[in-house]
């Protein structure tokens, strides 16, 4: 298959980013945020802009060195291949974790239809199958799973725009002043609570960066789809949240495994309801093959630059790593099985932590390479700041965390350094020193300022 022929322009580009982040977490943060109260809404003031700013961080850097990889090929570009090595280590299994949470939400909004799948067991197969079918779909090759993504995402933001935007007809602000502060929170803790959850809701910001193999004109086209997935996704983000905590009483939302769904039968009845589920069974599905998409991509960059098990590089004639994707599904399917809980909501809860602490590293690593590239004069001086507050905002929402989360995380930080030398053993690269810097014509550089 022609390079030309896997390539995607600006629209499916954009869908991916906004899909990927909105689909990522929107459809069970309202059953999230309820368990801290309404006052979590005062999160979205502290995510809302690190996100903006990260956007346009992911955005510069994605015109100056339009590679595949994203925060992996910045970080080993600048720092060298440990470096690279320990950022896509840990960006790819965030990225398998935060696939079985959307794995898991969507078996969350199938159980209204199948009740049985609200037993651990049997959610957990579904589960399973799902991920499998998400990995078929990528086998077939990235046009289609980004053409599904635009056509899932406008399926999927219309209903959820409809009760974010509709859903206000329907607010009662005695509900959502009755479920405003339940714990009894200070604004500083509970906004601290909110923002660790919340920063899942916008992973997915570096997407067209890492996706940049696929995309055309990248120069252009990744910084422009990254700033408008994000502002598409905060709008979604702050409007529907909002509205469902004013439609749902606080306890009922907590127990919630499908919120949008609840608040479409309060609001418009059953219909409305079976309707709005669908939607949000669709519009994950396309998000899940998104990141499916990511992570395929992120091996096969990390594999062919030899820092990954050589098995991740291999593709099929069409250019498609039919093999990656294989393993990636049996690895998140043992996880699956090892993560059930009597609760979808526990599960997801659990899972998104895990995700957001393991992407924070590779985030920073990102803000640490502009160093690099102001050296090498391809970027302003100023450009630092972005980086600086990035890496500020990265370690608050560490700081925030807690938890077994914070546990898991650490481990797998500190077992980059073994499983380095591991997998070179698998690769095609002797880990002798950093990798050579790529030269960037210094035309494209001015134009990237």
């Amino acid at each position: 298959m022609s390079s030309s022929a896997r390539q995607i322009g600006l629209f499916p580009a954009t869908m991916l980013v906004a899909g990927n982040m909105i689909g990522a977490g929107i459809f069970m943060m309202p059953t999230v945020m309820a368990s801290i109260g309404g006052i979590a809404s005062l999160g979205w003031l502290v995510t809302a802009p690190g996100a903006f700013i990260m956007g346009y961080m992911f955005a510069r850097l994605g015109r100056v060195s339009p590679k595949a990889g994203g925060p992996y090929a910045y970080a080993r570009e600048a720092l060298g291949d440990f470096a690279g090595f320990q950022c896509n280590l840990l960006y790819w299994f965030s990225n398998v974790v935060a696939n079985i949470a959307i794995a898991t939400s969507m078996t969350g909004y199938i159980a209204v239809f199948f009740p049985a799948l609200r037993v651990p067991l049997i959610g957990a197969c579904a589960t399973v199958v799902v991920v499998w079918l998400s990995a078929f779909l990528n086998m077939i090759g990235p046009r289609l799973v980004t053409r599904f993504e635009t056509v899932t995402t406008l399926l999927g933001i219309g209903p959820i725009a409809l009760v974010g935007i509709g859903g206000w007809l329907f607010f009662d602000p005695e509900i959502f002043r009755t479920g405003w502060n339940p714990a009894g929170l200070g604004e500083f803790h509970a906004i601290s609570a909110a923002v660790s959850i919340m920063f899942w809701s916008f992973m997915g910001v570096e997407s067209a960066s890492v996706a940049a193999a696929v995309v055309k004109d990248p120069e252009k086209n990744i910084g422009r789809a990254t700033l408008l997935g994000v502002l598409i996704a905060a709008l979604v983000y702050v409007l529907s949240t909002t509205a469902i905590m004013g439609i749902i009483p606080n306890d009922a939302l907590r127990h919630s495994t499908a919120p949008f769904a609840d608040a479409a039968m309060r609001a418009l009845g059953p219909v409305g309801g079976t309707f709005i589920t669908l939607c949000a069974i669709v519009k994950a599905s396309g998000c899940l093959g998104g990141w499916t998409l990511i992570n395929a991509e992120t091996a096969l960059a990390t594999a062919k630059d030899g820092l990954f098990p050589a098995m991740f590089a291999r593709t099929d004639s069409r250019g498609v790593p039919v093999l990656g994707l294989v393993i990636v599904s049996i690895i998140m399917s043992a996880i699956v099985f090892a993560t059930v809980s009597p609760s979808i909501g526990e599960t997801f809860m659990v899972l998104a932590d895990i995700a957001v602490l393991l992407v924070l590293t590779p985030y920073i690593f990102a803000a640490v390479s502009i160093a690099h590239y102001v050296q090498a004069k391809v970027v302003t001086r100023s450009f630092i700041w972005v980086g600086l507050i990035t890496i500020a905002y990265c370690l608050a929402v560490i700081v925030a965390s807690a938890g077994t989360a914070v546990a898991v995380s650490m481990a797998l930080g500190l077992a980059t350094a073994p499983l380095f030398r591991v997998f070179l053993a698998f690769g095609g690269n002797n880990g002798n020193g950093p990798a050579k810097p790529v030269v960037i014509d210094q035309d494209q550089a001015r134009s990237a300022l």
